[in-house]
């Protein structure tokens, strides 16, 4: 065997007669060519940490890194419960997030009460738990037990913190007797919602009567509870009001009994100093305090004590204005007050007139209006008569 003295191509070397090829050897132009076919991924790192969710946890062992196609389990949080169709996993994208998830659980809920004769209100629209309950009772009912409960989660459970409550009907037992009088529906042990029972005096031995000091009715308001004390029968007298420098001008009487009422008014020279109205009240003493007539001009400063604050005042509404209450009023007012009263009168004598004066003319049309009808009727039975004349 003999070996050939013609020298070797290197492998990727050109034929005789082409030019050289470039660095870059062609022979690996295929390979770029099927980079370009196949896509490779843009993101190859880890996965973002997981989504944290409020209603649910990681399930099963938690991984430190998580790459593209790996998948993650939910499972629902304690006192949550699941809600189907929503999804409880989700996978790692090639992008480097997660795929879509959301809420999946919902918070558990206490059982809605149920109050017979009364209502129930949710401040948050919900009894999940961490929520309120507020409880109240119709009218005529109280509620027996806590008007307020919380939804409390123990463990995955949740529960009510306390019993539920109840709504009872009202009644109250006898009204207190009173010394020296009595009270309506004596008979009666036992009185609802809303009754009403009402005390009088008993006839007095004596020459003074008895007066009823306090309130005259009481109502049934509460379980067990009327709307305030008995009232009180027993004499009062108080004795004849005197104000130096005044005058009584109204409820002079020999005997001054309970809620007799007297009106002062002081004498020329001198201004009232607290309330020209005064009454005799439950404890044998005027009410409010006895006023005084002071020497000199009434001060612009109100003086007279108001009379709402005397419980047993009769009508503290109706306070009777002296005429030294007119006294404060500026003489503009005053002139202002006269016009305006001219005015009025003027005002109503125009139009009692208008009505007198059409109704005058109204009378006299209407006798125009009869004459007119009397004439004519006259001249056709004359027209009537002449015809039957002719005839004959």
């Amino acid at each position: 065997m003999t070996a050939s003295c013609a020298p070797r191509r290197a492998p990727c070397q050109a034929p005789p007669g082409r030019p050289e090829s470039p660095p870059f050897p062609w022979c690996c132009g295929g390979i770029l060519l099927l980079s370009l076919v196949l896509p490779l991924p843009i993101f190859s790192g880890p996965c973002i940490d997981p989504p944290v969710m409020e209603s649910m946890k990681l399930k099963g062992v938690i991984k430190r890194h998580y790459y593209s196609g790996d998948r993650i389990n939910y499972e629902c949080r304690i006192g949550y419960f699941y809600v189907w169709p929503y999804l409880l996993s989700s996978t790692c994208e090639p992008n480097g997030s997660w795929s879509p998830i959301e809420e999946a659980c919902l918070r558990k809920s206490c059982p809605n009460p149920e109050i017979k004769h009364g209502e129930v209100y949710a401040p948050n629209k919900t009894f999940e738990f961490e929520s309120e309950a507020h409880i109240s009772c119709n009218e005529g009912y109280y509620l027996r037990g806590k008007s307020i409960l919380t939804c409390n989660r123990i463990g995955g459970n949740v529960h009510w913190s306390d019993k539920i409550p109840h709504c009872e009907k009202i009644f109250c037992g006898r009204p207190p007797e009173i010394k020296h009088g009595k009270h309506t529906n004596s008979y009666r042990n036992i009185f609802e919602y809303n009754e009403l029972v009402t005390y009088s005096c008993n006839p007095s031995n004596g020459s003074d009567e008895y007066s009823l000091v306090g309130e005259r009715q009481l109502i049934c308001s509460g379980p067990g509870k009327w709307s305030s004390a008995a009232p009180l029968c027993k004499v009062v007298k108080c004795e004849r009001p005197v104000l130096e420098h005044g005058i009584m001008v109204s409820g002079s009487r020999k005997k001054f009994s309970y809620q007799a009422v007297v009106i002062f008014e002081c004498l020329q020279g001198f201004y009232l100093n607290g309330s020209n109205l005064v009454f005799c009240g439950g404890n044998n003493t005027w009410e409010p305090e006895m006023p005084k007539c002071i020497k000199g001009y009434k001060p612009t400063h109100p003086t007279k004590t108001p009379l709402a604050k005397y419980p047993g005042y009769p009508n503290p509404s109706n306070e009777i204005l002296s005429l030294d209450d007119f006294e404060d009023l500026d003489t503009g007012i005053i002139a202002l007050i006269i016009l305006t009263a001219i005015v009025a009168v003027v005002v109503v004598c125009t139009c009692l007139y208008r009505c007198l004066h059409s109704e005058r003319k109204e009378e006299k049309d209407m006798k125009k209006k009869e004459k007119k009808e009397k004439k004519e009727k006259e001249k056709k039975e004359n027209k009537n008569k002449e015809k039957e004349k002719r005839r004959r």
